[in-house]
Parts: structure tokens; C-alpha cells; sequence
């Protein structure tokens, strides 16, 4: 996602675009503001954006007159607007900056066109909310004020395209007032906003010169024939500035004893950036700035003209418009995609997928682009689906946006397809026929295998696992000994000579459930696709009455779920689904587990023992709950730490090694595989400076990551032909030790299940540095010291889980904005909760208010032309 909304805050957040903006990429010829949006017409605002006038939309006034405030006022430390950053992808970047006149004013033109069409497509679904008769509407804005800030380059001069579009906090409402504009969905929609930018970046850019796109990967495509040694070459220098900042903040803090405030910063990455440039580089302009890039390429070898005149021109016989594009296919295509990932959806999120299917040769324009994918999302694709809220009652108002009531929030919409229920539905069945409330199946037997210290809990939870109910439901909360219920009760099994196995949802967690517990294990997956074939291998053909205990039930998504419990009634199996709905979820559609909780009940472990400190294990379930009150006592007790992106990640690398260092087991995690990757760089280079590592022989990745002997792994993928010398698989997420780096691109490395040799084909899409580790990847570990690095919105999964990974200390670092405080971030993110819910579960929240049972609806498919919207 190359499109990021940023909150603007406090009375400074409009300075920086007009004061450090321009001198924070060295007065680089940037252009300066473009108006956008018929809120900016209403204000009498258009092309160039006048400072004063920003300065006085972003104080909430009126431009034209600075002694009228625009609506309510502002307070100190009032949201003044939104940062909607949009990045064209590195291989346009690079095309704009070594391309000829034409070419760049074409790149250019591209990249506008796209962010007006985005700025439109905000506009379009821009609302207000306001109390009326006694309850909150949500109307459609007339119209927003943007201003765009396009720039050129990073601050370390490197080619990076991208504009600023800042959107204002004041919309106005039908009624013609000035009021705060409903961000809910400009938040939420980020995915959608990226991928339609990209969409129509591209369009535009195949339209104007003719080239060809690779792959798309998460909505963006590079230019085909820009190659990635091109792209890395106009990326050495950000690094450089990033590295040399990293020095200066150091310095600051130890100088001065605190961080620095925005301003210092800004002054400090302008230092860094000169600091970090060839010493002849006085003053810098475009054409000196062209003729250094086109210089970059002479010396990698790399003819500017050649590039450029071989990429540009290629699909001109390839490329397709509209016509050729089937709508029905699309949208099905879009639904299909959707539906692998979320029970439900709303129209917007099927624009998103529209947009990153639209064909690469598409020659248009890109408010076409916008305007087809919006179509398609909000009509087409909103038609074929079940609504799942209650029917809008007759005569109501409704918005023109989304044609919806405004009594209902354009968030709250879902959508959703009818073999979604139907799956969902059969799980419920099943779970309601097999569990047993009384746990009058439950096996007594097995309470005097459990240990004299186990909860009452844990051994109600171990007796109905050795139990007969068909089904079985136990909570296991973060540290409460799941491992302390589920041994006994397989002991148990076997003495009975009952057959019993385990699944999880991963190789590892598998792994880790057969030596905790004794049970013979595997993954979910293999389990279910032995029995796909009708011949499945002895050890997964399971006899009548056996036993499955399926380890972080809440992770299994609900299809595999769906056809274990087709399975376990065909083959009579008894089922113990063991986890917590309160951690992670399922990759994909899930969410069933938490609902099976919810309507049948469960066996709860309650009983938190993980925690060296008395405080945290209450803490740690007010933290599950999602209380933002527990944020006062994690401050109060040095937990939680705040600053610059930058400062939080250096803060916590450098506790990360303290911790190393010390001897004692320490995890460090974030919430996005982006800032693992510059965590694991950044831990790599602790090593090498302490001398840990030999900054000499190495192998480079073709992902740019370097592995030197010492240097710690991990494996991301389940081989289960390559093997240690122990006969062990490797398994996704196992660690390792690089102990030589061979002469056949092949590397030897030693783990806990023995010493295996890697194949380069492996290494190649397979292997990371593992100093480091995603919080979702990080849930079943437990380790003496917890590290997180929260670095952009998040929700209470991505805080509960890695605040509860560390016995003696569970430590967060939260990137903040403005006036906020580490507490108050820390407090907000964790009232949001991001996990997918069954579509049944929705449509009861949604109905909740009319005291009805749900009843999923389908609307009738109305065709929609492209002529309709004047293509």
C-alpha cells in the first residue's frame, strides 16, 4: 500500500507544508500547492495554493476572511485536516527522472491525473455527521477542500514521486454549515485509495507512453523492462541520509537529554541529507539533479536513452479499452477474491479489488478508471451480494453516495455471498450438536493425571478433552497453561488406548503441540487434503471415536474448519477445539471459533501464570478485554514509550540488544512485514558493528538482504522433502544459525531440529533474517523480554498478543503525532478491533438495534453500462 492516511494535529500541522516542505527536499524546484475539491470552489480557492490561505483553512477559518471562523473552532490539539500521501511506484519514479522533456512531463501529467481522480473519489464519498431529532446522521459532504503538494524526491535526492493531497477537517453540510468532516471511512478505505491510484497511474501511463507492466502484487505494478538492480541503484542514497539521520538523533538525545521536537527534526533531516551529499553539490536544481541520475545509470552500466526508449511504446498493439473489459467477470472475479479473505465486505473494499484487476494494457483515463471501478463497486458489485443489515424502512432519507439511510454509518454497510452463510451455518450446526454443556462425558479419570498445582479450570478443561462429548470448547487466554490441561488429557487417551491427534494451523505450532504434549500432530491442511485423496497415508486415517484436538482453534479459518467438521461427522471423530478468540484470527475467512464460544460456551482458563510481575497478569486481561484504562498502568509502570517512526524502531533495536546481550531471551515484533524487514536490518547491523558478524563474505538475496555466517534465519516455507540431518522437515518459522556459506550458493545452518544444507532455489523465496518477527507470527512463543514496534494504526490483536509474549517484561514503542502521548495512542488503538467476523455474527450486530432475527437479503442485479457514465 503505497497511499497512507495521516491524522493532522495541532496548531503547527499546516507550517510544515508551506515552511519545511519545500526545504526539506533542498529547494529542488518543487512545485508548489494545487487546490482541490468544490469545498476549495466554495472558498474561492483554485490552482496555486497561497500559504496564507492554507495556513488560515488549516487554522479553521475562512481564507477570505481570517476573522471568520469555518464552523466550530479549534482547540490546541484538534484533528486540522488529513495527510493522504500517494507514491508512484520506484520504476515511474526512475522513468520521470531520466526521461526526456516529454517523457517527464507525461510521467508528471500521469501522476496529477491520479491524484485528482483520487482527490474525486474522496469527494464523492466525503460525509459529515451531525445529532438530529434525537440521533447522529451521517450526510454527504458538499464537496471537500484539498490542497495537493506534489513532489519530486526523498530528502536524500533520490527520484520518488509522491504528492501530499491535504485534506481539510471542514466539509460542508447540506444545510450549509462548516462542519468536521466523518473520517471514518477515509481511515478505512486506505487500500481502496492506494488501489485506485494505482490503477489509474497506470491507465494513465500506458495511455500517454505506451508501457508495459510486470505483475500486480497488493494493487501496484513496476514499468516491465525496469529492472530491480535500476530500482535499488536509486535507493542507495535515502539509505545513506537514513543512517546519517540515525547518527544525529543519537546525539541529540544524548546532548540534550530528549527527543527532538518536529521542527528540531526537521532542521536535523535537512542537515543529513547535505551532510550525505557529493561534496560539489552546492545548489541543486532539476537539470543538476537529471544529470546525476542519467550519470547513477552511466556508471551502472546503463544507457539513459536506451532505458527509456525501451520501455516506453511497447503495448501500443496490445493495448485494450474498456469495451474489452467484461464487467461481470470483474466484479465476480473481484467477490471471489474477497470472499477467500473476509466473511463480509463493504462496496468500497470492491472497488479496491476491482481496481487491482483491471487489465495492465488499459489505455484511459484516470477519472475513467475511478469512475468504472467505483460503478462496479457500488452497483454491480453491491447488487450481487446479500445485505445483511436490516431493510431500509420505506420513505426514508437516504444518501446519495451510497443510496443507504442516513441513520447508518457508510462504514457499517456488509455484504456477503449466500454459500458463506450456508458454510457458516453447517459449522453452527455441528458445534450445536456435539457439545455438551453439563460436560457429562467428561473424563474423571484423567484429574488425577493433572499436576497438584493445575486450576480447577485446566483440569475441567483436561477431563472433557478425554471426555466422549463430540465436541469440546476450551479458552485459553495468553499464559493461563494450556499445555498444563491438554498433557494430562492425552495421557489419558493413550492409557485408554483411544486414538488421538492434533492439528494447528502451522507446521511450527503443530511441532510444538507433539513435544509439549506427547500427541502426535501436523498441520490442519495436511490433515484435510489426505482426505481429499480417499486414500489418506495410516497415520491420518483416524478410526471412529478418535480424538482431534485442534491447537489455536481461533486461527483456523472457516473453511478448513467447515470441512473438518464435515469430516469429523462422517468419520465420527470427537473434536477439542483449544485457543482464544482474543488473539489472532485466521488468514482468510474466519472468526468461527469466537462465535462457537459465544453461542455454546466454553471451558475457560482463567487462571493467569505467565507474568514474573503480580500487576501484569491482572493487566494482561484488562489488555484481552481491549480496556483502554489498562494504558495508564502500563505507563505507570515504564511500558510504554513513544516518538518519530525512526527514534521508536532505534529505541527498541537498541533494548532488543541490551536484553541480548544480558544472555536473556528476548522477542522483537511489529505489526507489518515492512518494519520487521527494517528491524532485522537494523539488528543485523548491531551484530556486524560489535564484531558479532564479519562485514566481509556474504550472500545477497534477491530481496537485498545480506547473510553472513552467524547470521540467524528463518525458514517461511514447509519443505517436506528437505531435511536435517535428523530426518526433521523444515517447517515454516523455524530459526536456524548460518555456520558456512558454500561455494554452490548453498548455505549450512544449524537449528533446534539439527543441521540442514539450504538450496540457493530455497534461499531465494524462502529465507529472512529472524531477529525479528510479525506479531502474528510471534503468538504461541513465550520468552524472558517482549519488544513491540507499533508504528501505525493498529488494533488490541496486534498490542494483546506481543504485550503477552514476555515473562519478565512486555515493552511497547508507539510512533506519535502531535500532541499525543505513548498512553493515549496506546489507548485508542486498543477500542479498535480488526478481526474478521462471521457474516452471521455481523448481521446480529447489525440488527441488534430492531430486537429482530436477522434475515440476509439479496438485492436484484441491474446492469450497468460504461456509456452510463459517459465512457
Amino acid at each position: 500500500m503505497t497511499v497512507r492516511v495521516t491524522t493532522l494535529k495541532g496548531a503547527s500541522a499546516g507550517a510544515y507544508y508551506v515552511e519545511a516542505l519545500p526545504n526539506y527536499y533542498l529547494d529542488a524546484d518543487e512545485p508548489r500547492g494545487v487546490w482541490h475539491g468544490q469545498g476549495a470552489g466554495m472558498l474561492r480557492l483554485s490552482g496555486t495554493v497561497d500559504d496564507d490561505a492554507f495556513l488560515a483553512l488549516m487554522a479553521g477559518v475562512d481564507p477570505r476572511d481570517p476573522d471568520s471562523p469555518l464552523g466550530k473552532g479549534y482547540s490546541e490539539t484538534s484533528v486540522r485536516g488529513f495527510d493522504v500521501t500517494a507514491s508512484s511506484p520506484k520504476s515511474v519514479s526512475v522513468l520521470w527522472a531520466v526521461g526526456d522533456d516529454h517523457v517527464r512531463a507525461e510521467v508528471l501529467a500521469a501522476h496529477d491525473a491520479a491524484v485528482a481522480a483520487v482527490a474525486g473519489w474522496i469527494e464523492a464519498h466525503a460525509h459529515t455527521r451531525f445529532r438530529s431529532g434525537g440521533e447522529v446522521v451521517v450526510v454527504d459532504a458538499e464537496g471537500i477542500v484539498a490542497a495537493g503538494f506534489r513532489q519530486h524526491t526523498s530528502r536524500a535526492l533520490d527520484p520518488q514521486l509522491h504528492t501530499h493531497l491535504v485534506v481539510a477537517n471542514k466539509v460542508m453540510s447540506p444545510d450549509g454549515r462548516w462542519l468536521a468532516l466523518d473520517a471514518r471511512t477515509l481511515k478505512r478505505d486506505q487500500r481502496t485509495l492506494s488501489a485506485l491510484f494505482h490503477a489509474a497511474e497506470r491507465a494513465e501511463l500506458t495511455r500517454r507512453l505506451g508501457v508495459e507492466w510486470g505483475p500486480v502484487v497488493n494493487g501496484i505494478a513496476e514499468i516491465d523492462g525496469i529492472d530491480r538492480r535500476v530500482i535499488e541503484e536509486f535507493s542507495t542514497r535515502t539509505k545513506a541520509v537514513t543512517a546519517r539521520l540515525s547518527e544525529k538523533l543519537d546525539r541529540f538525545e544524548q546532548t540534550m537529554g530528549r527527543e527532538p521536537t518536529p521542527r528540531e527534526r526537521w532542521q536535523l533531516e535537512r542537515e543529513a541529507a547535505v551532510d550525505s551529499r557529493p561534496a560539489k553539490d552546492h545548489a541543486i536544481n532539476a537539470a543538476v539533479l537529471h544529470e546525476r541520475w542519467v550519470g547513477q545509470l552511466r556508471d551502472l552500466g546503463v544507457d539513459a536513452e536506451r532505458l527509456v526508449a525501451g520501455v516506453i511504446g511497447r503495448s501500443l498493439e496490445s493495448q485494450v479499452d474498456f469495451d474489452a473489459v467484461d464487467q461481470y467477470c470483474l466484479v465476480d472475479a473481484a467477490i471471489d477474491a474477497l470472499a477467500e479473505q473476509q466473511s463480509s465486505w463493504r462496496p468500497a473494499e470492491i472497488v479496491r479489488e476491482v481496481a487491482g484487476l483491471l487489465p495492465t494494457a488499459l489505455a484511459a483515463t484516470a477519472g475513467e478508471v475511478v469512475g468504472v471501478a467505483d460503478i462496479l463497486g457500488y452497483g454491480i458489485g453491491a447488487a450481487q451480494g446479500m445485505e445483511l443489515g436490516p431493510p431500509v424502512r420505506v420513505g426514508a432519507e437516504r444518501r446519495l453516495s451510497d443510496d443507504r439511510p442516513i441513520t447508518e454509518a457508510a462504514s457499517d454497510r456488509a455484504i456477503t455471498q449466500w454459500w458463506i452463510l450456508k458454510e457458516e451455518a453447517f459449522v453452527l450446526d455441528w458445534a450445536g450438536r456435539g457439545v455438551d454443556p453439563a460436560q457429562s462425558g467428561s473424563s474423571r479419570a484423567t484429574l488425577d493425571r493433572c499436576p497438584t498445582e493445575a486450576s480447577s479450570a485446566q483440569r475441567e478443561a483436561a477431563a472433557a478433552i478425554a471426555g466422549t462429548a463430540p465436541v469440546v470448547l476450551v479458552v485459553g487466554p495468553a499464559g493461563t497453561g494450556k499445555t498444563t490441561a491438554l498433557r494430562p488429557a492425552v495421557e489419558q487417551l493413550h492409557a485408554e488406548g483411544r486414538v488421538v491427534f492434533g492439528v494447528a494451523p502451522s507446521a511450527i505450532a503443530a511441532s510444538v503441540l507433539n513435544v509439549e504434549t506427547g500427541v502426535r500432530a501436523d498441520t490442519i491442511d495436511k490433515l484435510l487434503a489426505e482426505h481429499r485423496t480417499g486414500r489418506p497415508h495410516r497415520m491420518f486415517d483416524l478410526p471412529p471415536g478418535a480424538t482431534v484436538i485442534v491447537d489455536e482453534a481461533g486461527m483456523l479459518a472457516t473453511p478448513k474448519l467447515a470441512e473438518l467438521a464435515h469430516l469429523a461427522d462422517d468419520k465420527r471423530w470427537r473434536v477439542g477445539l483449544v485457543g482464544d478468540p482474543m488473539q489472532f484470527s485466521a488468514v482468510g475467512r474466519g472468526g468461527m471459533f469466537g462465535m462457537l464460544v459465544e453461542t455454546h460456551g466454553a471451558i475457560e482458563l482463567d487462571r493467569v501464570h505467565r507474568f514474573a510481575n503480580d500487576w501484569e497478569r491482572a493487566a494482561s486481561l484488562q489488555l484481552r478485554r481491549g480496556d483502554p484504562a489498562v494504558a495508564d498502568t502500563y505507563e505507570h509502570e515504564g511500558r510504554l514509550h513513544g516518538g518519530t517512526v525512526e527514534l521508536i524502531e532505534r529505541a527498541a533495536v537498541s533494548a532488543w540488544w541490551r536484553h541480548r546481550r544480558a544472555g536473556a531471551s528476548v522477542l522483537l515484533m511489529a505489526p507489518s512485514n515492512e518494519t520487521v524487514d527494517r528491524l532485522n536490518q537494523a539488528a543485523q547491523r548491531r551484530r556486524i558493528a560489535a564484531g558479532e558478524l564479519a562485514d566481509g563474505e556474504c550472500f545477497e538475496l534477491p530481496n537485498g538482504v545480506r547473510l553472513h555466517v552467524g547470521d540467524e534465519i528463518a525458514t517461511r516455507h514447509n519443505h517436506r522433502t528437505l531435511e536435517t540431518d535428523r530426518h526433521e522437515m523444515i517447517r515454516n518459522r523455524n530459526t536456524w544459525t548460518i555456520t558456512a556459506l558454500n561455494d554452490d550458493w548453498t548455505i549450512t545452518a544449524r537449528g533446534a531440529t539439527g543441521t540442514v544444507v539450504l538450496p540457493a532455489e530455497y534461499l531465494c523465496g524462502h529465507v529472512e533474517l529472524a531477529y525479528a518477527i510479525t506479531a502474528m507470527g510471534a503468538q504461541g512463543r513465550t520468552v524472558d523480554h517482549a519488544i513491540t514496534v507499533i508504528d501505525t494504526t493498529t488494533d488490541v490483536r496486534n498490542l494483546y498478543v506481543p504485550m503477552t509474549r514476555g515473562r519478565e517484561s512486555n515493552h511497547a514503542y508507539l510512533a506519535i503525532e502531535g500532541e499525543d502521548t505513548a498512553a493515549e495512542v496506546f489507548a485508542r488503538y486498543l477500542t479498535n478491533d480488526w478481526i474478521d467476523l462471521p457474516a452471521h455474527q455481523r448481521a446480529q450486530e447489525l440488527w441488534m438495534s430492531t430486537g429482530l432475527e436477522p434475515v440476509a437479503r439479496t438485492a436484484p442485479v441491474i446492469r450497468v453500462e460504461a456509456s452510463s457514465i459517459g465512457l
